[in-house]
């Protein structure tokens, strides 16, 4: 029977036993990866990805029996939900600080941009105020024929919609074994082109996330970009402004011949305000 916690360090553990120690250990090591797997670019790499974690499984199992698996966790970094509440109010200061730059374009630029996101299901639960002010800082960007504009492997952040000229998506598949050697050989292999209209890169406004796949002009492009930061702090700071507004006229709705304010609580009303959506209506309706 393998020794507890207290047998190995003189005292009982705080996460309440083996099983949560395991699995603390196994999110700090993958902390790193997306949950999504959209670094798994093949089945072939699935597999040597599950063997790393058997591997590491394997050797955590050796040095417990070896009497170390204390220090090995007092030595692991931070666990995910550290990481995610420091994250989280770390997001939370940059969406304050970020001051919104308008990029002047005409009509026709914001319609087509418009019509690129409205479809991509990444946009799908923005209002179209925020889908408004979003377009507002989007920049052009160019590339040359044969200038890559996204690595396979790399993190984004930015997100790209095509104005003009033709690209093509390359994706490059593992072809060798060797568990210590996962790139040594692959074979690129392309899937398909983005043209006039088209958008990619949408994973880079929610994580920094290694890109999926090779992205290449092959002739003159015209692009219009956002940065993930630009993207967070539009729409964070939108929805605050939108939240406050909420707050200060919910309290005047009148209910028979009494005010909200009269007959809920400010929790209350914050809560209400947190669950009302927009709606569009167009004239007529």
């Amino acid at each position: 029977m393998a020794p507890s916690p207290q047998d190995m360090n003189g005292q009982g553990s705080k996460g309440g036993g083996p099983d949560k120690e395991v699995i603390s250990l196994m999110k700090d090591i993958l902390s790193n990866k997306p949950l999504s797997c959209d670094d798994i670019t093949s089945l072939d790499h699935a597999r040597k990805e599950l063997r790393r974690i058997r591997k590491l499984m394997d050797n955590f199992k050796s040095t417990n029996k070896n009497g170390d698996r204390a220090s090995v966790i007092k030595d692991a970094p931070l666990s995910s939900a550290k990481k995610g509440a420091r994250n989280a109010i770390h997001e939370q200061e940059n969406i304050n600080d970020y001051v919104k730059k308008v990029v002047p374009k005409d009509a026709a630029i914001r319609e087509m941009i418009h019509t690129s996101i409205k479809s991509n299901v990444m946009f799908g639960d923005n209002t179209e105020d925020e889908l408004t002010e979003i377009i507002d800082v989007f920049e052009p960007c160019s590339f040359a024929a044969g200038e890559v504009v996204i690595q396979q492997g790399e993190k984004g952040d930015d997100f790209y919609v095509v104005e003009a000229g033709e690209l093509s998506i390359t994706v490059c598949i593992a072809q060798d074994d060797d568990d210590d050697m996962i790139d040594k050989s692959v074979n690129a292999v392309k899937v398909g082109n983005y043209s006039d209209g088209n958008s990619f890169g949408e994973l880079a406004l929610i994580y920094g996330s290694p890109r999926a796949a090779t992205i290449e002009a092959t002739e003159i492009c015209k692009l219009w970009r956002i940065k993930r930061g630009w993207y967070r702090g539009v729409v964070g700071q939108h929805r605050q402004r939108l939240h406050r507004e909420k707050v200060e006229f919910l309290p005047q709705v009148n209910i028979g011949k009494q005010l909200f304010k009269d007959v809920l609580t400010k929790s209350q009303l914050d809560s209400m305000a947190q669950l009302l959506k927009q709606e569009y209506f167009k004239m007529g309706e």
